[in-house]
């Protein structure tokens, strides 16, 4: 383990603690962000919510400590829920990744190999893909458990011909392709069907992984190479099926203020916006009674709090006919949160056991999300599906199709 006292804080620059000063200032300590915190609520500890860790990172920014510990830090899953919460408006997530940034070298040596570690196995796009189609080919030996982490290929599919005026760059991240490389083609599918022509781009990480796991400086190599691609494409914006992913490229302005691609950045953030918003629900069929379902819906807490969109999805699915079960606690997080559930399994495990209870308390016949980390981490959980909102768009339109050829 690492003696904090080697590894002293730099002294930041003087328009980062002007920001993070005036952000913290922002907080009035109310204690209402405590209510929708995750941590706080699974421990009860003030250190474990925003806003015993906003004191903290304060001290650490004016160097009021020495030797603190970082781990309230560490186990932040990032959801952002507390900055829906706030009454006040408090950024919390601009502060927690500057403190995190400046705070690194502190952190014990085995957590920051562990980090890195995630990030080897998780970023390695071809190894993990060929890891899932293995682990495809013998899904029929697999335990149940198993059996719904194990998601579809690609089989049968094929990304369609660009015909359409409309045209949208959809991010083919690191991740997915490889647990669920359907999904994107049947994203593509959909937006055919409603005149919308989907540019690949990619495979590119949109540097997300990397910086949530406190590698910062690749995290934001890696979002440069993904906004040269993004800026360069004849589309109208960008987009992505994961909403993590679409979430940290509407952050790109920030992420790259202070440089000189703090304007490109501004611009390409401007441009992106969640998939969700390309689909018109009055173009949507409306399914027979048979095919509808109930849903019980889960909102990743990157499309709840960050991008502000779970309405969209609700609208989508409501009107393919089918019926959102009432959820109690809806804003909580079920505790992928990216890398998180690798990183912190037990606090990850007993989110997903309380998620899971709070989404079938109404017995639906299936839970939907927006996200893959999500639906993996929901799946390893559960009795019953849990599927992603396209899947269910796609599944409409092309059987709309059939009905129409027959």
């Amino acid at each position: 383990m690492s003696n904090p006292s080697e590894h002293p804080i730099p002294p930041p620059p003087k328009d980062t603690v002007a920001v993070a000063e005036g952000l913290l200032r922002a907080c009035v300590h109310c204690g209402f962000c405590n209510a929708t915190c995750p941590t706080y609520q699974l421990t009860g500890d003030e250190r474990e919510g925003p806003r015993g860790r906003l004191y903290l990172m304060k001290d650490l920014l004016t160097g009021a400590v020495e030797g603190a510990d970082l781990e309230p830090l560490a186990r932040c899953l990032g959801c952002r829920s507390c900055e829906t919460t706030c009454p006040a408006g408090v950024r919390y997530s601009e502060i927690l990744d500057t403190v995190r940034e400046r705070t690194q070298a502190r952190r014990p040596a085995l957590q920051r190999a562990l980090d890195r570690a995630s990030e080897a196995v998780l970023g390695a796009r071809k190894p993990l893909a060929t890891v899932m189609r293995a682990a495809r080919a013998l899904r029929p030996l697999a335990p149940r458990a198993w059996k719904r982490r194990i998601l579809p290929s690609t089989k049968g599919l094929e990304w369609p011909t660009a015909r359409h005026v409309r045209r949208v760059g959809l991010l083919l991240g690191c991740v997915q392709p490889a647990l669920r490389p359907d999904l994107d083609v049947k994203a593509a599918i959909v937006l055919d069907h409603l005149g919308i022509s989907a540019q690949p781009l990619g495979p590119a990480c949109c540097g997300a992984l990397p910086y949530h796991l406190q590698a910062h400086e690749k995290g934001r190599a890696q979002a440069l190479e993904t906004l040269s691609l993004g800026t360069t494409g004849d589309f109208e914006g960008v987009t992505s099926t994961a909403t993590g992913c679409t979430a940290f490229l509407r952050d790109y302005g920030r992420l790259f203020q202070n440089t000189g691609e703090a304007d490109r950045g501004q611009a390409f953030a401007a441009t992106v916006t969640d998939i969700a918003a390309w689909i018109d629900p009055a173009r949507l069929p409306l399914l027979p009674p048979d095919l509808r379902h109930d849903i019980a819906w889960h909102a990743p807490c990157s499309l709840q709090h960050a991008l502000k969109g779970a309405s969209r999805v609700e609208a989508i699915l409501k009107a393919l006919g089918h019926r959102l079960v009432p959820i109690t606690d809806a804003a909580l997080c079920c505790g992928s949160a990216g890398p998180y559930s690798m990183r912190h399994p037990r606090l990850a495990r007993a989110l997903a056991k309380r998620k899971w209870q709070t989404l079938t308390g109404a017995d639906p016949a299936l839970v939907v999300t927006a996200n893959i980390g999500c639906q993996q981490h929901l799946a390893s959980h559960g009795d019953r599906p849990v599927v992603h909102w396209l899947d269910l768009v796609y599944e409409a339109l092309t059987k709309l199709d059939k009905a129409c050829r027959d």
